[in-house]
């Protein structure tokens, strides 16, 4: 045999662990699991535990518990390192809600990345989610583009496209991340009095400094010049 044909790769744990988050395996979902909150030993254990709940999840038919394990992975892999305490300003970014609820216009601004058909904020437009992931690093340095969503667009003329986060719940509701027609009905159900014609939406994959100086204050702007009485924050 020649050995010169011979071509062996080994990876480390830690190794495939690094690829969930933008390496060669990327998953989106799983990608908490990439950072230093988990350690190879309990990157180990997860997938251990994952693959014994697995297979108890299809005998049983209940993967209920599989599902809770996972959604308390995700809170310890995205817990801050920072303790709350830490976390000091010397002003707060919020106003007090003075207005009675059931008297209020409110809008919307969700980070997931919603726009609709025909009004692409990308240039060129017509990037795939596939291609955002590629990209995120360019996607990352574009100035945020806050996309006009008219609150009654039906779901098939949404368009989702964000490169932090895994999508696929989102394509199926999008009101998981946008839920805008969880509004229209409390709007219905006399919770609140009105909305504006739009809702809002842009990428929060982007340079926060940036997002914070230069365009948070016009987007404030915005809903001011629409006299809104207070704006639902939705992070994806």
């Amino acid at each position: 045999m020649d050995e010169n044909k011979i071509h062996m790769s080994t990876e480390s744990l830690t190794e495939f662990k690094k690829s969930l988050l933008y390496g060669k395996r990327n998953n989106l979902f799983f990608k908490f699991l990439a950072n230093d909150n988990y350690s190879e030993d309990e990157f180990a254990d997860f997938l251990e535990t994952i693959l014994d709940g697995l297979a108890n999840s299809i005998d049983n038919n209940d993967f209920e518990a599989l599902k809770d394990y996972i959604f308390t992975s995700q809170l310890k892999g995205y817990k801050p390192k920072k303790q709350p305490s830490e976390f000091v300003y010397e002003t707060s970014p919020w106003n007090e809600f003075s207005n009675s609820l059931a008297d209020s216009k409110l809008s919307m601004i969700s980070t997931g990345g919603f726009f609709c058909k025909g009004d692409d904020p990308m240039d060129p437009p017509g990037m795939t989610q596939e291609e955002a992931i590629k990209n995120i690093a360019a996607i990352f340095k574009l100035p945020p583009h806050l996309s006009a969503i008219p609150v009654n667009t039906p779901r098939e003329n949404l368009v989702i496209r964000q490169p932090g986060y895994d999508i696929r719940a989102a394509k199926i509701d999008p009101n998981v991340v946008f839920p805008y027609e969880i509004l229209k009905d409390l709007m219905n159900k006399k919770m609140f009095q009105s909305t504006t014609d739009n809702f809002y939406s842009f990428v929060g994959a982007s340079q926060q400094t940036n997002l914070i100086k230069n365009h948070a204050p016009k987007w404030a702007d915005l809903m001011r010049s629409q006299n809104v009485d207070g704006v639902l924050l939705v992070p994806a």
